[in-house]
Parts: structure tokens; sequence; C-alpha cells
């Protein structure tokens, strides 16, 4: 077994559907079993929209991106042994024909 010992990522919201504006917020937690360098640690969100012309057909005819943001939760460093929670948030913005 590697260094990584599991990689969690928990929202605070039950939701499945967001909406312009709302924000999207939760917690990545990765746990190691020793201690582990890293550069970074980031969160990256994507918003997107898929359309097709048949009922649970997930081959979409057309795909529009609404927004795509990536955040940094931690910089590079040491983690140790255990578990380690990074919070991130992100906002959905409001315009949405960018």
């Amino acid at each position: 077994m590697g260094k990584l010992e599991a990689l969690d990522i928990e929202f605070s919201d039950n939701k499945v559907v967001y909406t312009p504006g709302e924000s999207i917020s939760g917690t990545v937690t990765v746990k190691v079993n020793q201690p582990i360098q890293c550069k970074a640690i980031k969160v990256n969100c994507n918003g997107f929209c898929g359309i097709t012309s048949k009922l649970n057909d997930t081959a979409w005819t057309t795909e529009e991106q609404y927004f795509n943001s990536t955040i940094s939760v931690a910089d590079k460093g040491t983690l140790k042994q255990g578990e380690h929670p990074f919070p991130f948030k992100f906002l959905i913005p409001a315009d949405t024909n960018l």
C-alpha cells in the first residue's frame, strides 16, 4: 500500500443540482499512513449542461460549459501521518452567459 490511504470529498449540502448564484462547499479529507511531501492540494469544479433528444441518453448531442474554477486548499509542504481535512467553497457565477 502507498502512502495515501484514503481521499474523501464530502459536500456540505446533499444537493444534486445547483443554480447560478449558489455556492458549492465541502471538505476534502486526505488520510496518509506515513508522512508525505506534496506540492499542493487543489480542488477543481466544473459546471456544464448536456443536452440530448432521448430520455436517459448519456451520449449528449450538445454540451455547454458554464464555469471551470480551481482553488488551492493546501500549499507545498509535508502532511503528517493521519487525516487532514481541507474545506473548499466555490461560487457559481450568477451570470452564466460567459
